[in-house]
């Protein structure tokens, strides 16, 4: 059996990708499709989603991009970086080529900004990439899809201002659409090539995840399947047999096999992550919700869970329940402590570790749950900013104003949040007060 690898390429490096994928041909069938920006990735990925089973990009903002806009990405996704090794390699080289090149005028266009220069200078004085640009990891974790689309634009007129300021003489570049549009410049440039052997290790790690993905197909999964109790809604056995009766002619009418048992005041239905992807969309939708709302005239709560065991894939599912705020919420988390969602459809899905030390410790503080800390997190970077107003978080959790303002004062009180007025702006009114989320996730 052949796996198919997709490799989205930049032009740069297109040929390259070719030439070098040729000698796996007899192992693994493959694609290499180019972008000429990244605003075309979502249309690559849609157009060969079906075919691949497994994708290598040649950059870390491609894969980046990729995973906002699938957060529930289901197959294997892995980036061609450049390793610390090149990045020290290809300068040392430009040095020892040419010995009039100094190393403060030679800068990354990576690591270039406005107000910092990202040198070899600057590499040289650190140990490692990581240590020497810090923000350029949290840049790539906050960054909106809007900013990760233009950021090659921008990278472009900074490093174009500067040449034209007589600052810099060399760029060395990690964008590879930006070499052709240097050259167009005539500013000197060279691409940040990673070794032969290292292209190598990285296309067999995504081929070796490919597999475990395949392995891992039938792993243990979850759907709970909780009653919204009130004191006009009780729990009875007339219910109980009404979903087991709905869940059963869901199975039978999408050609389903699973097994439904009772546990404590929920309902499970146990089956496999094979199955768990089909009914949710790839992660996306949850249809069994749709379904159940249309046949059962009780509310109820979906949540999924996925894991290594039937037991951890209960858990999870539990986890994915507490993690929503009202029975509209579905959310499934997975073998490895995802979370993903909410899947209601209409909504747009988000995906992290829900269960990280920082997002613990700040749970703490501020005496809320880790599932909280985890969902302001994420709408922090689905708007793109880092304030939040009680009205932002009441409308985009459901909850009332009253709630979403004790959670803000909770965050505020652990020293997480700072709370600032910002007049109305028309003449009447009280100013509205607006928190600025001060942590780093």
């Amino acid at each position: 059996m052949k796996y198919h690898i997709l490799i989205i390429s930049s032009t740069y490096l297109y040929q390259y990708m070719k030439d070098i994928l040729a000698t796996y041909s007899n192992n693994i069938d493959y694609r290499v499709v180019e972008y000429h920006s990244f605003s075309e990735l979502p249309s690559i990925y849609e157009e060969n989603e079906t075919w691949a089973d497994g994708i290598l990009t040649t950059g870390i903002v491609v894969q980046t991009v990729l995973e906002r806009v699938i957060p529930g990405l289901s197959k294997p996704l892995l980036s061609l970086a450049t390793d610390n090794e090149s990045f020290y390699r290809i300068p040392l080289a430009l040095l020892i080529e040419n010995r009039s090149l100094s190393p403060e005028r030679i800068v990354f266009d990576v690591f270039v900004t406005e107000t910092a220069a990202g040198s070899v200078r600057d590499l040289l004085d650190f140990r490692s990439i990581r240590e020497m640009f810090p923000d350029f990891g949290q840049w790539l974790g906050s960054a909106s899809l809007e900013d990760l689309y233009k950021v090659e634009e921008e990278k472009l007129a900074i490093i174009e201002s500067l040449w034209r300021q007589d600052r810099i003489d060399m760029v060395i570049c990690r964008y590879g659409n930006l070499v052709s549009k240097l050259k167009q410049l005539n500013i000197p440039c060279v691409f940040a090539a990673s070794t032969d052997e290292y292209v190598r290790q990285t296309i067999q790690l995504i081929i070796t995840a490919v597999k475990v993905d395949k392995l891992t197909a039938h792993s243990p999964a979850v759907i709970s399947i909780i009653p919204a109790e009130s004191e006009t809604c009780i729990w009875n056995d007339h219910m109980e047999i009404s979903l087991r009766k709905a869940l059963m002619d869901f199975a039978q009418n999408n050609d389903m096999d699973f097994l439904i048992q009772k546990k404590n005041h929920s309902i499970l239905v146990l089956t496999e992550k094979a199955v768990i992807s089909c009914l949710t969309d790839k992660f996306q939708a949850s249809f069994i919700s749709e379904y159940l709302k249309e046949t059962i005239p009780f509310p109820l709560s979906v949540s999924y869970g996925i894991g290594n065991t039937m037991d951890e894939a209960m858990n999870n599912a539990d986890m994915a329940y507490r993690s929503s705020q009202n029975r509209d919420d579905v959310y499934l988390v997975d073998a490895d402590h995802r979370l993903i969602g909410p899947l209601s459809g209409g909504s747009t899905v988000i995906s992290s570790s829900i269960l990280t030390p920082q997002i613990q410790s700040i749970a703490e503080k501020s005496s809320l749950s880790t599932a909280t800390i985890h969902r302001i997190n994420r709408l922090l970077l689905l708007l793109g900013k880092r304030e939040l107003t009680s009205s932002e978080l009441a409308e985009n959790f459901h909850i009332t104003l009253r709630g979403a303002n004790r959670i803000l004062q909770k965050l505020e009180h652990a020293g997480v949040a700072r709370a600032e007025l910002q007049k109305s702006s028309h003449m009447r009114g009280r100013p509205t007060k607006i928190y600025r989320i001060e942590w780093e996730i």
